[in-house]
């Protein structure tokens, strides 16, 4: 049987243009994800993950400049829509669970206008009896206890779990084909972001539904994701399995996110890994490779060179020195 993918990006680049030069934000990503799987975008903040999401629903500053080779959404290909043409996909094909539901659900509006609101804009036939009770049937099945009266209360009246899953119940009210989830659990104490992703997971199978996962956290990835996608200023530097990319991981710069992560490679009483530096400047990049001046296994040459992507049985990796770092 065919395999249908929900959403295929070929070489998107997004750059924000500004008095002081050109942002280099998204740097020639391209990846895909099939019906009802979860791929899992993972890299340090400001490496770019959540401007290729925002890219892909056309949620960002004037200033930015987006192309693309290919963004196909369900069968659409949206790399040429305008922000008004986005719009009509956004919530229908493509929702969005933002990082802090603080910031993301308005403040001065009762969770029954901010879900209702969502409704009418993509089935404005309903009565608007119906367009409540369909809001309360969201809110249960995302299993937020006395629907009824949470759905009359202002945001900060409910604690950071609620709201979480109010925005979850927001983004699902048009069952989406595709659901970007941008560090869903961040906030989130360690109980609660357990309940979050066991919730997406049973929304994800009953839907079918696919999910873009936006992360920092090997520890979430390892729970939720199919294949993952790994990505450093800009670029995607490897992709796979989420199987292989935990067992085998090709990139020194995936290899240091697992190790940095307590209880996935490195057990009780191990030693954690650094990585040294920050992200550079996407602004200025360094030449050749971008993670060399924070590689341990740098050589001159990787100062001069720019790896290109290099596929081999079904996984991409953007390495001079693939496999030297572990023995290969």
């Amino acid at each position: 049987m065919a395999k249908e993918n929900i959403i295929e990006v070929q070489n998107l680049k997004t750059y924000f243009h500004t008095p002081e030069g050109i942002v280099k934000s998204v740097d020639g990503v391209s990846f895909s994800i099939e019906k009802g799987k979860t791929m899992a975008l993972v890299g340090e903040s400001g490496c770019g993950k959540t401007q290729t999401s925002l890219s892909l629903i056309r949620l960002l500053a004037p200033t930015a400049k987006v192309s693309a080779d290919k963004i196909e959404i369900n069968g659409k290909e949206t790399k040429d829509y305008t922000k008004d043409q986005a719009r009509g996909i956004r919530g229908k094909d493509i929702s969005m669970i933002f990082q802090e539901p603080m910031t993301s659900l308005n403040p001065v509006y009762r969770v029954k206008r901010q879900l209702e609101e969502m409704i009418r804009l993509h089935q404005p036939e309903l009565s608007k009896q119906d367009t409540y009770q369909r809001a309360l049937n969201i809110l249960t099945r995302v299993g937020i206890p006395e629907p009824q009266e949470r759905i009359r209360v202002f945001p900060h009246q409910l604690s950071g779990g609620l709201r979480q899953r109010v925005m979850i119940a927001i983004a699902l009210a048009s069952n989406p084909r595709l659901l970007i989830a941008d560090e869903p659990t961040t906030a989130l104490d360690v109980t609660i972001q357990a309940q979050i992703i066991e919730l997406l997971k049973e929304i994800q199978k009953e839907m079918e539904m696919s999910i873009l996962l936006i992360t920092h956290d090997f520890g979430v990835v390892s729970q939720m994701a199919d294949t993952v996608s790994v990505m450093y200023a800009g670029k995607i530097v490897e992709q796979g399995s989420m199987k292989d990319i935990f067992e085998d991981p090709w990139h020194p710069y995936t290899r240091l996110l697992i190790m940095s992560i307590p209880g996935i490679k490195v057990k009780r009483g191990g030693r954690l890994e650094t990585i040294e530096g920050a992200v550079p400047n996407p602004m200025n990049f360094p030449p050749g490779c971008r993670f060399y001046p924070r590689c341990p296994y740098a050589e001159e040459r990787c100062m001069r060179e720019e790896p290109v992507p290099e596929v081999i049985g079904g996984r991409m990796v953007r390495c001079l020195k693939r496999g030297v770092h572990d023995g290969r």
